[in-house]
């Protein structure tokens, strides 16, 4: 397991009672909503990064109306069996 490091930080009010209320409706520790809330947040960024990437990716090389005829070609078979 990580080493803990002990740390104070300064929270706006409203947030703090509203964290508050949310640690002790779950009975978790102040510790852990605060690392749950950094997961979250660190999850969140590398979701970002990676539809940044993704969008830069498609910029660099988009479909062309070829691509996009294939794809439609090639599903015809499966969605043309499926009650709509």
């Amino acid at each position: 397991m990580a080493q803990a490091v002990k740390t104070a930080i300064s929270v706006p009010g409203e947030k703090f009672r509203k964290a508050e209320l949310l640690r002790k409706k779950t009975g978790e520790s102040r510790s852990a909503l605060y690392t749950k809330a950094l997961d979250a947040l660190f999850s969140s960024l590398a979701v970002r990064e990676l539809e940044e990437k993704y969008a830069a990716g498609y910029r660099a090389h988009p479909e062309d109306i070829g691509d996009i005829n294939a794809v439609f070609k090639a599903s015809l078979p499966v969605v043309g069996r499926d009650k709509w």
